[in-house]
């Protein structure tokens, strides 16, 4: 008896614990479903090369590594490679094609990796009016796609935190 008592205990434990695991802020798709695309935000631009494939795309929803990012002009790094995370990452990614403004300048790099080989890398453009990426491929740019909203509050609140932080 006691010990059916204390199997179910444990069994009521574990379930609780699992149910209070914290849920990831931004919503996610299955992976069998592509990432989920807002609207996009708007360039001056011109459409100069089209949009990243959504095989290369999927292929990262669901096999994707790690990404990094590195800023031209920030003090550090950031390198993703829990699973919510690098969705977040490739849902800051539209299916629209960007608008490339050739005044605008890029505001870091990223790289996806797959299986521990680059997969994908692209500028960051992000600025009043250029918010979108340009990919690449043999270090030449082949497609680029508008930023959507949420990409735009990652950006942002990089941003904010680093004016928050005391300079040394």
């Amino acid at each position: 008896m006691i010990l059916r008592v204390f199997i179910i205990l444990c069994i009521a434990l574990f379930a609780f614990s699992c149910n209070n695991i914290e849920k990831p802020k931004t919503k996610t798709q299955p992976t069998t479903q592509a990432p989920p695309i807002e609207t996009k935000v708007k360039s001056n631009g011109k459409a100069l090369y089209p949009s990243v494939p959504f095989e290369t795309i999927k292929a990262l929803y669901d096999k994707c590594d790690y990404v990094d990012y590195s800023f031209d002009n920030l003090p550090f790094t950031i390198s993703r490679q829990e699973p919510n995370d690098l969705r977040h990452s490739l849902a800051q990614i539209a299916q629209e094609v960007a608008l490339v403004d050739a005044n605008c300048p890029p505001f870091g790099r990223m790289v996806y990796y797959k299986d521990g080989n680059i997969a994908l890398e692209g500028l960051i453009y992000f600025s009043k009016g250029c918010n979108y990426f340009v990919f690449l491929e043999n270090n030449q740019p082949k497609y680029a796609n508008f930023m959507t909203p949420s990409g735009v509050q990652f950006f942002n609140g990089l941003l904010s935190q680093l004016k928050q932080t005391p300079q040394q």
